[in-house]
């Protein structure tokens, strides 16, 4: 059976989950092991580690062993709805031969390594183009399809409570989580005869409680395999030598954080939007808490009601920028947008925002040509999987609108942020003509993965409901019509 280690602000609902699923629980924080009354078990060394991206924190990272990782992966994107993922083989400690390719043009040493991969080789002696060497991956790429891992010089051979590096350095390194001065004593100790040898060891933070005739077979045997790669040949086709950890990604979208929050629920007093509003670039933490502890004493719908209610009137008059998810391609950002006001539609409670388009070209998808000084007029419809844009010249007249299909939008109120997941199709209307867009491209998606299964439905589903919701649509936008003159008589003044 599989052991983890789950951290960040998921980590009450993603225990639950890794818990549902027969698997054992190590290394617990305090306060988890205390909710969900548990050992926290701080001396097992866990298989693979679930936590929150830094990068990111609408990203899951799975990483360790590659059977863990794999594992828990399938559970994680089988009960966790909505969600997309990267799975990269190329992860941490992973030690591969590179074929170096030479110098960009941002000066740094690019390598070809297993299937084509570009890696960028740091603090490598010299970058001689067509030769071989060994490194190590010390920063996977997080989009393998376009980004670029980081590797180091030299073997890394990874184990329970440490990594071992033969680099030449002869360091030591602790885990930030080993505080204790005598263990650290006793790890340098141990680590004196190995470094003589000129290998560098990392101390993983298993080591501040792990037993030390463990770490001694630990030791032995990373030496022992480093020894074996020292003097292995290298062929002229870039493989992996040595496999360390494997990586993997998990988007979450607002869609799959309301299904954390029920998880979450189960353990625990949690109030709607618990995960959304955690997960913010500035997280408003004091005020979820107070949201938790409410949560126990009110009713789910009630709740939710006033908070998405108080979070909305909070964007009014601000200026917020839409951040435009695309999938497996990074994003871009519309805006920023002024929002004149929030209204009641029959598609439910909306933002309604204006911009001034600032360059020429043409609309995409609707064919339309695009000056400098038409108004955009974009709906949010909060609880919709879909946002709506109405074009219109410096004078009013429409010239179409475009209806992009997405994941429910999540807005960060201290980000002044709107973000979501594109889920490719779309909707554009023009001269009353409707126009389903990119539908093609949506079926390449879900084939490549980039897409999962659930998702592509809602896309379709949520393209024949829009449909059939043209006049409601219609009739929010011309509710909010009045709206643009405020905003040009507030551009003049």
């Amino acid at each position: 059976m599989y052991r983890y280690r789950v951290r960040g602000p998921y980590t009450t609902a993603l225990a639950k989950i890794i818990i549902d699923a027969g698997f054992e629980l190590v290394d617990l924080s305090k306060s988890l092991a205390s909710r969900l009354g548990m050992d926290e078990k701080s001396d097992v060394a866990p298989h693979a580690t679930l936590k929150e991206s830094d990068e990111d924190p609408n990203t899951l990272i799975i990483v360790g062993y590659p059977d863990a990782v794999e594992t828990l992966l399938y559970e994680m994107v089988a009960r966790i709805p909505f969600a997309t993922y990267v799975y990269e083989e190329l992860g941490p400690y992973t030690t591969v031969s590179v074929k170096i390719k030479g110098i960009d043009r941002m000066g740094r040493c690019i390598g070809e390594t297993v299937n084509g991969k570009e890696v960028i080789l740091q603090n490598i002696k010299e970058c001689v183009e067509g030769a071989i060497t060994v490194a190590h991956i010390v920063k996977p790429s997080q989009n393998p399809k376009i980004g670029r891992a980081v590797a180091l010089p030299g073997v890394a051979i990874l184990k329970d409570t440490l990594v071992l590096l033969d680099d030449r350095g002869g360091r030591v390194y602790f885990s930030e989580h080993i505080r204790d001065f005598d263990r650290r004593a006793t790890l340098n100790s141990l680590a004196m005869q190995i470094t003589r040898q000129g290998f560098s060891i990392r101390w993983r933070s298993s080591a501040k409680n792990a037993p030390l005739e463990l770490i001694g077979k630990d030791l032995e045997s990373a030496v022992n395999e480093a020894m074996k790669l020292r003097n292995i040949s290298l062929k002229d086709v870039p493989t992996i030598l040595y496999q360390g950890e494997t990586i993997a990604f998990i988007k979450l979208n607002r869609a799959s954080k309301e299904f954390l929050d029920i998880v979450r629920r189960s353990v625990v007093p949690t109030t709607p939007n618990h995960h959304m509003l955690r997960t913010c670039r500035k997280p408003i933490d004091v005020c979820v808490d107070m949201l938790d502890y409410v949560a126990n004493n009110v009713g789910e719908k009630v709740l939710d009601g006033a908070i998405k209610e108080f979070l909305l009137s909070r964007s009014i008059g601000r200026e917020v920028t839409i951040i435009h998810e695309k999938p497996g391609n990074g994003h871009i950002e519309i805006g920023p947008i002024k929002i004149m006001n929030v209204i009641n539609t029959d598609i439910g409670l909306a933002m309604v925002g204006i911009r001034i388009i600032q360059k020429s070209g043409t609309y995409d998808g609707i064919g339309v040509e695009r000056k400098a000084g038409d108004i955009a007029l974009t709906l949010i419809p909060f609880d919709e999987w879909f946002v709506v844009h109405r074009y219109m010249d410096q004078y009013g007249n429409e010239k179409g609108i475009y209806i992009n299909i997405n994941t429910p939008p999540e807005y960060c109120p201290l980000d002044n942020v709107v973000k979501y997941l594109d889920l490719i199709i779309d909707i554009g209307i023009v001269k009353n003509n409707l126009r389903v867009i990119d539908v093609e491209e949506l079926e390449n998606a879900e084939k490549s993965g980039l897409l999962s299964e659930d998702l592509v439905y809602m896309a379709n589903e949520t393209v024949k409901k829009v449909i059939g919701l043209i006049e409601a649509i219609q009739k929010a936008l011309e509710a909010s019509q009045s709206l643009v003159k405020q905003f040009l008589a507030f551009q003049q003044s």
